[in-house]
C-alpha cells in the first residue's frame, strides 16, 4: 500500500470545530484514526492515514478549513504555536518511501502558501534550510504568533511557500518525517521551576537520545506536565524515561500524578518498553494480532 500517516496539530479544543475536520478527512477518502484534545492547552492533535494519490487534497482541505474556523488572533493556550494548523507532518508508510513523504509536503506547502496565502515552514526532511529541520528554530515558547507578527519580514523567518505576511490563521510547518511519540508526564507539583530541572537533563542529551521536553503548569489540574517528543523510541523507550522521572521527582519529594500518550504509537514501541520492563525479547513473533495480520496478508 501507498500511505501515509499525516498529524495534523490544530490550536483548538472546539470539539464542533474537530467534528467538521474529522468529516472533511472521511469525505476526501481518508481514514480517521484517532484525536487528542485538551483545553489548557487550547490544543487538537488529529491521526489519519491515505493513499498518496488523496492526502494532498485532504490535508489542503483541512488547512483551509483551520483557516476559516480559528483565529490567531483570539486564540490563547499553553503550548507554542504560530497557526491555526500549526505542524502538519507526513509519515510514510507501508510501501511509500521517504522521498515519496516529502514529495507530497512540497505539493502541499506550495499549494497551502499560493492558493490560502498561509506562510509554510518546511521542516523534518522537508527542510529547505538545514536549521529548519527543527521546529524550534522557528517557533518555540518564547517566539510564537504574536512574535512573528512582528519579524516575518526578517531573512530568518522568510517563508519557504506563500506571502512574508502573518494574517489571522498565522502560519504552518509542514514536513516529513518518521514517527515519533508524544508522551506526557504528569508530576504532582505546581513548582515548574523544579520540573525544569528534570527537563534539562532530558534536553541535554546526556541521558536520552532524540527526546525534546518541555514543562508546562496545568493549573487546572494542580501538577505540572513534563511534555515530550520522542523521536527514536528505538534509543530512548518510553519506560526508560518514565522511570528516569520518577526517580528524578521523587528525588524532589515529588510523585507521578499519572502519563499520558498523545495520538498513536507503534506497537513496536510498546512492545520494546514492555520488553525492557519484564526483561524478555518481545517482537512480532510473539503478538496475536501481528501473527494474524501476517496470515491473511500471505493468502
Amino acid at each position: 500500500m501507498n500511505i501515509c500517516e499525516s498529524v495534523p496539530n490544530f490550536s483548538t479544543s472546539d470539539e464542533n470545530i474537530i467534528e467538521i475536520l474529522k468529516g472533511i478527512i472521511t469525505s476526501g477518502g481518508g481514514t480517521f484514526l484517532d484525536s487528542t484534545s485538551d483545553r489548557d492547552h487550547n490544543r487538537s492533535v488529529i491521526t489519519l492515514i491515505a493513499d498518496n494519490d488523496r492526502i494532498v487534497q485532504i490535508l489542503f482541505d483541512l488547512a483551509k478549513s483551520a483557516k476559516e474556523l480559528i483565529d490567531m488572533e483570539k486564540h490563547r493556550g499553553l503550548h507554542p504555536r504560530i497557526g491555526a494548523l500549526d505542524v502538519l507532518p507526513i509519515v510514510p508508510m507501508g510501501n511509500s518511501t521517504m522521498n515519496e513523504a516529502i514529495e507530497i509536503s512540497n505539493k502541499l506547502g506550495y499549494r497551502i502558501g499560493s492558493e490560502l496565502g498561509i506562510p509554510v515552514y518546511m521542516y523534518g526532511e522537508s527542510a529547505k534550510i538545514p536549521e529548519r529541520r527543527d521546529i524550534s528554530y522557528i517557533r518555540n515558547m518564547h517566539f510564537q504568533y504574536e512574535e512573528l507578527k512582528q519579524h516575518i519580514l526578517e531573512e530568518k523567518y522568510k517563508p519557504d511557500y506563500g506571502p512574508a505576511v502573518l494574517g489571522s490563521a498565522g502560519a504552518m510547518m509542514v514536513g516529513a518525517r518518521n514517527f515519533l511519540i508524544a508522551y506526557n508526564v504528569n508530576i504532582n507539583t505546581d513548582d515548574v521551576s523544579k520540573v525544569n530541572m528534570i527537563v534539562k537533563k532530558i534536553r541535554s542529551g546526556k541521558y536520552f537520545k532524540g527526546v525534546k521536553a518541555l514543562a508546562f503548569p496545568i493549573k487546572s489540574k494542580g501538577y505540572t506536565q513534563l511534555s515530550m517528543n520522542i523521536y527514536c523510541y528505538k534509543c530512548s523507550p518510553i519506560n526508560n524515561i518514565y522511570n528516569f522521572i520518577d526517580s528524578e521527582a521523587k528525588g524532589m519529594g515529588f510523585d507521578i500524578e499519572s502519563s499520558e500518550i498523545i495520538g498513536l504509537l507503534p506497537a513496536d514501541a510498546v512492545a520494546l518498553s514492555l520488553g525492557k520492563f519484564i526483561k524478555a525479547d518481545i517482537s512480532g513473533k510473539n503478538i496475536l494480532e501481528y501473527k494474524i495480520l501476517g496470515s491473511y496478508g500471505n493468502r
